[in-house]
């Protein structure tokens, strides 16, 4: 058993390179302005180190406003250099910095206007971050390095712009209130003034320069944003609220090496509110993902699947609602879609979206193409039924093809449209019912070969209103269709069966249950018993 101790912002730093396997370290109240870094710490799976403290404020406490310029400047010299304008490579500028660590608890603190970064992870195992308030901020939580790995999130709230009234829903969500009333309240301004391309745009594109005075580029980035990390990365119930990304992983390692990184990775229970681009994205390579019972509330893109390679993803039983338009007027990133595709695509493994419940005004995927992707028995509604906005694949979904013509022309249509080469790929659409005009005759007219089980009809949901997760449960059942998954191992498991399962992320009372992740259920440290937050 190791040592109780305590820690002012005077001393904390001589107290925190003290700590062995077993201590806890309590940070009494205050404000700590200064970096803490963490360095070649160790515990152990039975006696982690444990740091907590639910009075103290980490951070300096700058604001967006004192920090604007400041990150346009650095995007700016980024773009100098002929790189993104960003500022990913700033990232390592964290609040609080674990570098070479193991078995470490982090609980039950809050960071304030920690910009770029209020924790960042560097080569890193058995790490768990639990039950932090964290306030602006570019990244919430950066993780680095090929050997970090073995990574819990759980508990967190993450409000990036706090211009609006992102901490008031998460405080609803907390004490298990319907958001419905906090919903109609204020949103930030990243959500509803600030365009698109002032964050995120880059020159290539836009023909413009960053702007010192205008952009907004210090909004630029992620809840947790993962650069080539080994995976075992586990994110649940966590609520991420007026913020550009969500969970964001990047995989850019050697071709020898690609496949050891972005592994085995579950997305469970989060609520992502307000989210101005990518809820949840893995870039490049990445397989066995599981993405499950998460609340999705009017984010542009829920899925940005545009990887080079992938395989054996699931994602099931997650509800969302797509109601209102963000941006400024002139924007023009503000319909989104459900999934966003790369140009091309290899899969090593299928990917299945199934039983999950939408509320959409935007389509489902407007173009280019994905490899293995089985999307089975969703419930789909929509706010809107303008064939010509909302249609599920594109407004231009009834173009002519050119799928006689050679590879190039084909690429080059579908990089305004979403592929038709269903067999080819291996996509398929069967057993969902999504009440749109264009289902199933006019999308099956104009070649999308989608299954006989595919309804148009409603899914008639209770409530259709956002944010209130039984509301979309169906009035009445609807049949689903079997569904049998592929595991990486090589074995297959039955995920639906038709006589005991319906359409819709609702079985009666309950979510939709599969069996877990191995790399979850045989997690480790899950065998001991954890040290509750209070």
């Amino acid at each position: 058993m190791g040592r109780m101790r305590s820690a002012r912002p005077d001393n904390v730093h001589r107290r925190i390179g003290r700590l062995t396997a077993g201590d806890r370290l309590d940070l009494t109240e205050g404000q700590y302005e200064k970096p803490i870094i963490l360095s070649a710490l160790a515990g152990t799976e039975s006696e982690p180190i444990v740091i907590r403290g639910p009075d103290a404020i980490l951070g300096p406490r700058v604001s967006f406003e004192e920090y604007k310029e400041t990150g346009n400047m650095l995007a700016a010299a980024q773009e100098a250099g002929g790189r993104f304008p960003g500022l990913y490579y700033l990232a390592d500028n964290g609040m609080l910095v674990l570098k070479n660590c193991q078995w470490i608890t982090i609980e039950k603190l809050h960071f304030e206007g920690c910009w770029p970064t209020a924790i960042y992870l560097e080569n890193c195992q058995h790490i768990t971050l639990r039950g932090l308030r964290i306030s602006g901020g570019t990244f919430a939580i950066g993780a680095t390095g090929t050997n970090t790995r073995h990574i819990l999130v759980e508990g967190c709230d993450w409000v990036q712009d706090i211009s609006g009234n992102g901490w008031e829903i998460c405080d609803a969500i907390r004490a298990k209130r319907p958001i419905d009333r906090e919903l109609e309240g204020t949103p930030s301004k990243l959500w509803q003034e600030i365009d698109w391309i002032q964050v995120h745009g880059e020159r290539r594109d836009t023909g413009k320069s960053v702007s010192i005075e205008k952009d907004a580029r210090a909004y630029d980035g992620d809840f947790f944003r993962a650069w080539s990390i080994a995976g075992y990365v586990v994110i649940k119930n966590n609520i991420i609220v007026d913020a550009f990304n969500g969970i964001h992983f990047f995989n850019q390692v050697a071709e020898s090496i690609v496949d050891s990184c972005s592994r085995n990775v579950l997305v469970e229970g989060n609520w992502f509110i307000r989210i101005r681009d990518n809820a949840i994205e893995p870039e490049h390579f990445a397989w066995n993902w599981t993405i499950r019972h998460n609340m999705i509330v009017d984010c542009y893109v829920p899925f940005s699947l545009e990887m080079a390679r992938s395989g054996y993803f699931y994602i099931y039983g997650n509800l969302g609602w797509n109601l209102r338009k963000p941006g400024p007027e002139e924007d023009t990133h503000t319909r989104g879609q459900l999934f966003k595709f790369p140009t091309d695509h290899v899969a090593d493994g299928p990917h299945y979206v199934f039983n999950n419940s939408w509320v959409l005004r935007a389509p489902m995927a407007k173009k280019k193409r994905f490899s293995k992707f089985v999307h089975v028995n969703n419930a789909i509604d929509y706010y809107e039924a303008d064939a010509s906005i909302t249609a599920p694949f594109g407004k231009n979904f009834n173009d002519p093809t050119p799928y006689c013509a050679n590879t190039a022309k084909t690429l080059e249509f579908e990089r305004e449209h979403f592929t038709r080469l269903w067999p080819f790929l291996g996509i398929r659409f069967d057993g969902d019912v999504i009440h749109h005009p264009s289902i199933p005759d006019a999308i099956r007219n104009a070649g999308y070969p989608i299954g006989k089980a595919l309804s148009g009809e409603s899914p008639t949901f209770a409530d259709r209103r956002p944010g209130l997760p039984h509301g979309l449960k169906t009035k009445n059942r609807i049949d689903a269709v079997d569904l049998i998954v592929q595991r990486p191992d090589g074995t297959t498991e039955i995920a639906v069966d038709t006589t005991h399962h319906q359409v819709g992320a609702w079985q009666g009372n309950e979510f939709i249950r599969f069996e877990d992740p191995a790399f979850w259920s045989y997690w480790p440290g899950r065998t001991h018993k954890r040290r509750e937050v209070s």
